[in-house]
């Protein structure tokens, strides 16, 4: 009992110089859809506003890349035939936050931490979504004129954020990054602070 008690005086100890010794954030990454929202993503929005609901309800079922990406392309298609004023309209009124996220983005500002969304959706959303949240960075997938798409892959947001760190002049130790799925591991786990908010891995 004894050499138990002291093992865990040892860890307690332990875990306080480790949190010591690890620089707090200065930079927090977070994922967008199921991570900042609840309900609908940000395609579902959209989708449900102009009647292509259960075409995206298929699409979000896809696994593979290339089914993916030629979803969105797709997508690209309907969205065509209106303007992003009315997209993002479709946004703002289907869009639900996850409880406190307003609220914890504010602080985080408050207490000089920068925030950046990253996520695999739409650029043009995403952009929405961090100014109506005061983010200060954001990244997705970019929808250039013609038709044309820069697809923005999980393991993009790793490289994306290691060229944002550089540019900040920050170090990784300095990362935080929140996220819900397996698609947001490998921001997790390049993040010095990396925390996992989904129900299933």
């Amino acid at each position: 009992v004894w050499r138990a008690r002291c093992n865990d005086d040892t860890n307690i100890k332990s875990s306080a110089l480790a949190a010591k010794m690890t620089p707090a954030p200065s930079l927090v990454a977070f994922d967008v859809d199921g991570t900042l929202l609840r309900g609908d993503t940000i395609c579902e929005c959209i989708a449900r506003s102009i009647g292509r609901f259960d075409e995206m309800a298929a699409f979000e079922r896809l696994t593979s890349r290339q089914e993916i990406a030629g979803a969105r392309r797709e997508m690209l298609r309907w969205y065509e035939e209106h303007d992003k004023s009315r997209l993002i309209s479709c946004l703002r009124n289907g869009v639900r936050l996850a409880p406190g996220a307003k609220t914890a983005l504010a602080r985080l500002r408050e207490n000089g931490v920068r925030t950046a969304l990253v996520s695999i959706t739409w650029s043009f959303a995403v952009e929405w979504l961090a100014r109506e949240l005061d983010a200060d960075f954001w990244i997705g997938t970019h929808w250039e004129g013609g038709g044309k798409v820069v697809d923005f892959w999980p393991e993009d947001k790793v490289d994306w954020l290691q060229n944002l760190l550089a540019e900040l002049g920050l170090a990784r130790e300095t990362l935080a990054a929140v996220g819900d799925s397996g698609g947001d591991v490998p921001m997790l786990t390049f993040a010095a602070h990396g925390y996992f908010v989904g129900a299933v891995m």
